[in-house]
């Protein structure tokens, strides 16, 4: 019920902040290297900054979604960055303290992405610009991979009850999420 109530209050500011979002010019296989390399850095800030408030309030996590704040997502995009000889953003810790709740919000976009870039994977062999770019760490996930994860991930979330406090503060959390992307994408 929480992730029901998670999509449509987020609705209107995920497609919002998808409208800057280079990963477009991958969907009509137009993107170079040096856009490619643009899209991997504000990448790797979004989730890098979403790391570092995951780890700060990491025992304030719920239990069943601790193994879903690994870092596994800019692990993989400094690999891709570091495989272009590209420089990798630096991210400041912090030790601003939150309600699992609205961690809850903040995981539920780092995960729901994942399903969008099954898309972008699905597109990158047709960018005849990125032919010489044979791995992909970030982008090179398997749809069922991704899948399992995203079902393992919506089965912890649902096994346990929230309050409509908590459906609030899971809300603040996923807007707060698409707002550091936003942010993120201003990065050039």
């Amino acid at each position: 019920m929480i992730l029901k109530h998670l999509k449509t209050q987020t609705a209107t500011l995920h497609q919002k902040t998808e409208e800057d979002n280079l990963a477009k010019f991958i969907l009509d296989h137009s993107i170079d290297v040096a856009t490619y390399t643009r899209l991997l850095q504000q990448n790797y800030l979004a989730y890098a900054r979403i790391d570092r408030i995951l780890e700060a309030n990491s025992t304030s996590l719920d239990e069943n979604l601790k193994m879903y704040a690994d870092a596994v997502k800019s692990k993989a995009l400094a690999e891709d960055l570091t495989d272009l000889g590209a420089e990798i953003p630096q991210v400041e810790s912090t030790t601003e303290q939150f309600s699992s709740a609205y961690l809850l919000g903040l995981i539920y976009v780092v995960e729901g992405s994942m399903m969008g870039g099954l898309l972008i994977k699905k597109n990158l062999e047709s960018c005849e610009h990125l032919k010489d770019k044979t791995s992909h760490h970030f982008f090179g996930k398997s749809a069922p991979e991704v899948m399992q994860r995203w079902k393992n991930f919506t089965g912890a979330v649902e096994a346990k009850p929230y309050s409509e406090q908590e459906h609030q503060d899971a809300v603040d959390g996923a807007h707060a999420a698409f707002m550091i992307f936003k942010d993120s994408y201003s990065y050039s």
